[in-house]
């Protein structure tokens, strides 16, 4: 499994909602499709661009099917989006333009949406750096995919609010501290412990 931070500003633009309806996109506009590009091949098609933006280019382009993404909303400061790809990064040339700003994107499910703090520790402190667009968190893929396994049955039934979501999380972290796997019961104590 690979997991990202994708910020949902492509292009300047709040795309929050873009996001949630299906489609994760980054900006960077350059009149051409980037996919399948060599790393120098990129640097010609978007001269303008630094290492650094170069970098977050090549890293959503490279997005696996099946990678999760994590997604600040914009709406609520202490929540994250998570999802997952369900195919891999698609080319629009409509949106490869100043106004829309957002041509290479990739289709998601909505898995959950939970409270930042809920989150796996090492999750919790990439966050505090990751200032960038895209960042590879692919590090925390083990304590992502444990969490995912903690938190699955969330989306099983219907959930109305934010504070249902919350509490329905909280539930699951507290039978998890009766898991026979260790990691799953420092992870679940240690996201009890900070959302107190």
């Amino acid at each position: 499994m690979t997991v990202y931070h994708i910020r949902p500003k492509p292009h300047g633009i709040y795309r929050e909602s873009d996001f949630l309806k299906g489609r994760v996109s980054i900006g960077w506009p350059c009149g051409q499709d980037l996919r399948g590009l060599s790393r120098k091949e990129l640097q010609q098609a978007m001269p303008d661009l630094n290492a650094h933006n170069l970098s977050q280019v090549e890293q959503f382009l490279h997005i696996e099917v099946g990678s999760i993404v994590l997604s600040p909303s914009e709406s609520n400061a202490e929540s994250m989006h998570l999802f997952r790809t369900v195919e891999s990064v698609q080319y629009d040339m409509n949106r490869d333009n100043s106004k829309e700003g957002n041509p290479h994107g990739v289709s998601v499910e909505h898995v959950m949406t939970v409270k930042k703090s809920l989150l796996p520790p090492g999750v919790l402190r990439s966050l505090k750096g990751a200032r960038k667009t895209v960042c590879n968190f692919s590090k925390h893929a083990a304590a992502m995919e444990e969490f995912l396994k903690v938190a699955e049955h969330i989306s099983e039934e219907p959930v109305t609010t934010e504070f249902e979501l919350q509490n329905k999380v909280r539930n699951t972290l507290i039978q998890a501290l009766d898991s026979e796997n260790e990691i799953v019961r420092v992870q679940a104590a240690a996201a009890l412990y900070k959302s107190a």
